[in-house]
């Protein structure tokens, strides 16, 4: 159902949302709130330096308050923006990791229903307002560290040359959608980043009071007394009457309603399902392989040392020495330059045509004459040759007739889809077009706008353009003409049926909602029968007699530490676990059970042996400085918004990621989600 699919992505989703990685330089921060009082304290002193370094002012500029706001951008804070694309593109990576731990895609709707959007926006708003904080304190990385940082990335080096390649860096740059001046200023901010998250750990000591305080609720030990309250302690509930599940679901229509769905005819043509019928010419084979045979060919390679000279004199003199065997990085700088070595590199990858032609003519050990290169006069030795191997037709045979089947089946679905579309064009329906052409028309759905079917499962094989062409259709249209999903795959569709949103048939889920309806009844009953035992015991019953009024056993747990408590998880869980190190002495609580609710009292909270806490103090000490650098840092971020105020606009952030103008208008409607942006917010100060 889709309300156990809610909780379900919801427990995935919980944790706040990574950041983009590379070549999106911006870091992940270190945690979002900090609530120690002497990290609040400190905060003060940092928010007051910031004012003191100008951090309300612009360096001179306008002021910010005076900047336009651009209307593409969802986040605005000072001179740092993060633009509606760039924000669908880091959604994008986040719902794919998502999807990879569901096992399944994971709609977009449900992610928004419980403000994954939101969470992402507010942490983009955070890390904005430091970055710019940052900026105003001066902390801004110069020109010439970020040249040299992004001459350092690994995707930038060309594989033959070894040197950095420009060209491959726009490329890269160009597939992730980013242009040199983002690449340049995001690389900026995240050296920025690292650089202050560095001097703040290498300038701060965590008192040794914090790591005393933390060894001394680790250590604490406490006494719980508890039993079990299962479902034999109260009455089976009731098989429901047609009048209760109707209501019932009428109480649930949020998390019950099926969407729109949509049935649909569709045809799909496939040019990698046609490629293993393609039939391959041997003199085709041949001919692509004389054209592609030096490009299959592993071309030969040399190492060789290069010794820059002003002069022949001074050539004569590097070529003699080096002859004699003397070591060339002596010989260079004796010639006042430094030797320039070429290893494994084959000839079209030397940069010197000259200097390429005089390296390949010489032999292993030999020394050549002075140079003259087109970058000027040199004297080569030649390391090492490593012989090229030339392609066979055999060996390239599987490649070239793979690809000569690849592009015959392009070929051949070109065909087939232009004799649909001529039938389509003539009048023929998209099933009779189908079969006129050989090809077979299926009947899809009913289909969810996300690939679900009614019953909330996944449907395989649909492409994701296919249904967006399906749910921007009419019912009862002529359909879709011939389009691409990619290349060599095309499709064609009518929409024969829409149904809209609505409750499904009380038979049809009749089973499932009994079961549910039950269950419900009896947690209902079961949470009535535990408040009237903890009130019995509040009052004065003591905790073995409430227990034997429902047949229960009072299990008295002594001793219980938090370093340990993790061996009792799995028998006790982590929500009890959590009760009992969060009660006061005397509190009675309930948490849930595997078979039921534990009903327990806390008894006793007992302080630790001093010298273990001593000596704990010291081994955990490492650990807890993390702990309040990452504290540190949260307060900082919630520092710098309450400085910056940046401005986001969430519905825009939803346009990004696909969510509709009714859907935006529903979920306006409703209170933000804890912790997030709010909903109606289109351009005012973050959340």
């Amino acid at each position: 159902m889709r309300r156990a699919a809610a909780l379900h992505y919801t427990a995935l989703a919980r944790d706040r949302p990574a950041r983009l990685k590379v070549p999106c330089f911006m870091t992940g921060s270190l945690r979002s709130t900090a609530r120690n009082p002497v990290a609040v304290a400190l905060m003060g002193v940092l928010v007051l330096v910031f004012l003191i370094l100008g951090v309300s002012g612009g360096g001179g500029r306008f002021p910010d308050a005076f900047r336009g706001i651009n209307a593409n951008d969802v986040v605005t804070a000072g001179q740092h923006t993060l633009s509606s694309e760039d924000f669908k593109r880091m959604f994008d990576r986040q719902k794919e990791n998502l999807d990879q731990r569901a096992g399944e895609p994971v709609p977009v709707d449900l992610l928004v229903e419980n403000g994954y959007d939101q969470q992402m926006l507010t942490g983009v708003a955070q890390e904005q307002s430091v970055l710019e904080v940052l900026r105003r304190s001066g902390i801004v990385p110069s020109d010439a560290l970020v040249d040299g940082e992004i001459r350092k990335l690994p995707f930038a080096f060309n594989r033959i040359t070894g040197q950095f390649d420009e060209k491959q860096f726009m490329s890269v740059l160009a597939q992730q959608g980013l242009t040199p001046r983002q690449a340049q200023a995001q690389l900026r901010d995240e050296l920025a980043r690292r650089h202050y998250l560095f001097a703040l750990q290498a300038g701060f000591t965590t008192p040794r009071l914090y790591a005393a305080m933390s060894a001394v609720q680790v250590m604490e030990n406490r006494d719980v007394s508890y039993f079990v309250l299962d479902q034999h302690a109260v009455p089976a509930p009731a098989q429901p009457t047609d009048a209760q599940l109707i209501a019932f679901m009428n109480q649930h229509k949020d998390q019950l309603t099926i969407p729109e769905t949509r049935t649909f005819t569709l045809v799909q043509f496939s040019a990698k399902a046609l490629e293993p019928t393609m039939a391959v010419d041997p003199a085709a084979v041949q001919k692509e392989f004389d054209f592609k045979k030096e490009s299959l060919s592993t071309p030969e390679t040399r190492s060789f040392v290069q010794i820059p000279v002003k002069t022949a004199a001074q050539g004569a003199d590097a070529a003699a020495r080096l002859q004699r065997g003397e070591d060339p990085t002596a010989v260079a700088r004796a010639m006042g330059a430094e030797p320039v070595t070429y290893d494994d590199k084959p000839r079209s990858a030397l940069p010197d045509t000259k200097v390429a032609a005089a390296a390949f003519a010489l032999t292993p050990g030999q020394v050549s004459a002075p140079v003259q290169g087109d970058l000027g006069l040199a004297v080569l030795k030649l390391l090492k040759v490593t012989p090229g191997k030339a392609a066979t037709l055999e060996q390239a045979r599987p490649q070239i007739e793979a690809e000569l089947r690849t592009h015959a089946a392009q070929d051949k679905v070109y065909e087939i889809t232009d004799a649909f579309q001529k039938a389509r064009d003539s009048g023929a329906s998209v099933a009779d077009a189908a079969r006129k052409v050989g090809a077979t028309a299926t009947v899809v759905g009913p289909v969810t706008a996300d690939g679900r079917d009614v019953n909330g499962k996944p449907i395989p094989g649909l492409d994701p353009k296919i249904l967006k062409a399906a749910f921007a259709e009419s019912a009862g249209g002529s359909g879709t003409e011939v389009e691409s999903t990619s290349p060599g795959e095309y499709y064609a569709l009518r929409v024969d049926k829409v149904a809209p949103p609505a409750l499904p048939p009380l038979d049809q889920k009749r089973a499932e909602l009994t079961q549910i309806y039950m269950r419900q009844q009896l947690v209902d009953s079961l949470k009535a029968k535990a408040e009237a035992l903890m009130a019995a015991i509040r009052k004065g019953t003591s905790i073995d007699a409430a227990a034997a009024q429902v047949g229960a056993h009072v299990t008295h747990q002594v001793g219980l530490e938090r370093r340990t408590a993790q061996q009792f998880a799995q028998v006790l869980g982590r929500e009890f676990l959590l009760s009992i190190f969060g009660a006061k002495p005397g509190d009675v609580f309930a948490a849930g059970a595997p078979t039921g609710i534990f009903i327990a009292r806390l008894d006793a909270v007992r302080p630790g042996d001093m010298t273990m806490m001593a000596q704990g103090v010291n081994q955990i000490r490492s650990r807890v400085s993390d702990d309040y650098l990452n504290d540190v840092d949260g307060s900082i971020q919630a520092a710098a918004q309450a400085i910056i105020k940046p401005n986001t606009n969430l519905n825009l952030a939803r346009r990004a990621i696909g969510v509709s103008a009714e859907e935006m208008d529903k979920l306006n409607a409703k209170p933000a989600a804890k912790g997030g942006a709010k909903p109606a917010n289109k351009g005012g100060p973050a959340a």
